[in-house]
């Protein structure tokens, strides 16, 4: 029954992204990710034709999107259907989205949270305007999450080749961000928290790093095809992109709240023609988008005073890091959507202990 259920519902979303990108393909989205996504669908250009080598076209993003939507062009032959192609392949990873958040908030908690975790984010409508972005924030999300997985079952299945996973994930992730490089040092943590032996440890950086180099051996080969891109010839060259994300002309406090908290992934009201029909539904939207996020915050606080904090390591960290690296170097790249994913989890740990709080309490007036 509960498969039944968890397939169903991956099968809703599914189907409701699908049916969003396919009825909302002329639709324009927000301003800001108007500009982003025309820098991506740029680079996929200058990538699309070989035969171009004019790199001053190139625009600072990381290969990600644009490899992908030069490589669906190549297979498809038009560069409209390429990008409806790559809102499709969004809605896939989507719902694969549902599957992990269940799987995490199972290990993490229970089945009741993982089930009512995985209905708050098929209700996350943030996530259906997404998927009709050019950007890379649902992909970032649905590797995040996958990497986190991957992370779980190395500690605690001990198999080689889930560290080989990792290796590689946390290498794909760094081709949509740059902020993804140095994550394979947070094992470090989760090998003291484990007592994992020396074996273990020195067994497991190897397969990491043999995961991470296969991945970014096209940038350590220096392939020609790749340097029409400004990061390139690999994600070692930094310092640009450092200096570019230091001055985005806003306060870092500003910045981090927007990426954590930011709504610029969709206008969801935009189908209403009353202007103020349109404020006053966005802004109600807003509204309970930043509440639901701001009780993550809260299911944060909670579990770790209340809560065994070893199975949430995994997560915890994962977010923390990449909240550091925001601090540290402002992403260029989509709009921090992905983070939310987390807090939804805490969300529905929250929402849990409030109805079995109603229901206690119910009980005892009767």
């Amino acid at each position: 029954m509960q498969r039944k259920i968890l397939l169903s519902l991956i099968a809703i979303v599914l189907c409701m992204s699908f049916l969003l990108v396919l009825t909302g393909r002329n639709s324009s989205s927000y301003d800001v990710s108007r500009v982003m996504e025309q820098r991506y669908i740029d680079s996929a250009a200058l990538i699309s034709h070989s035969h171009s080598s004019d790199t001053d076209l190139a625009t600072s993003v990381m290969p990600g999107v644009p490899l992908i939507l030069a490589g669906l062009t190549a297979l498809i032959g038009s560069t409209g259907k390429a990008l409806v192609a790559y809102q499709l392949l969004q809605c896939l990873l989507h719902a694969l989205s549902v599957y992990l958040v269940f799987v995490l908030s199972r290990y993490m908690f229970n089945p009741r949270i993982a089930f009512l975790a995985c209905l708050i984010y098929a209700l996350y409508w943030p996530a259906y305007g997404a998927v009709r972005l050019i950007l890379p924030d649902i992909t970032m999300q649905a590797l995040m999450l996958l990497l986190v997985c991957a992370v779980i079952g190395a500690l605690e299945l001990k198999q080689a080749g889930w560290y080989v996973v990792a290796g590689a994930l946390t290498a794909f992730m760094a081709c949509y961000n740059l902020q993804a490089l140095l994550y394979p040092v947070l094992f470090v943590a989760f090998w003291i928290r484990y007592r994992s032996p020396l074996k273990v440890v020195a067994g497991g950086t190897l397969l990491i790093l043999a995961g991470y180099f296969i991945i970014m051996s096209p940038w350590l080969l220096n392939i020609p095809l790749l340097n029409k891109l400004k990061v390139l010839p690999g994600p070692w060259n930094l310092a640009p992109l450092w200096v570019e994300a230091r001055y985005l002309g806003e306060h870092t406090f500003t910045h981090l709240y927007r990426s954590i908290f930011g709504g610029h992934t969709t206008r969801y009201a935009s189908s209403f023609g009353d202007e103020e029909a349109r404020r006053v539904m966005q802004s109600a939207l807003d509204a309970v988008r930043l509440l639901l996020l701001y009780i993550g915050v809260g299911g944060i606080v909670w579990t770790l005073w209340m809560y065994r904090l070893k199975r949430q390591l995994p997560v915890l960290l994962t977010l923390l890091y990449f909240l550091a690296a925001e601090w540290m170097v402002p992403s260029l790249d989509g709009t921090g959507f992905p983070y939310a994913v987390f807090l939804l989890l805490y969300t529905a740990y929250l929402a849990d202990k409030a109805i079995l709080y109603a229901h206690k309490s119910r009980l005892l007036r009767s």
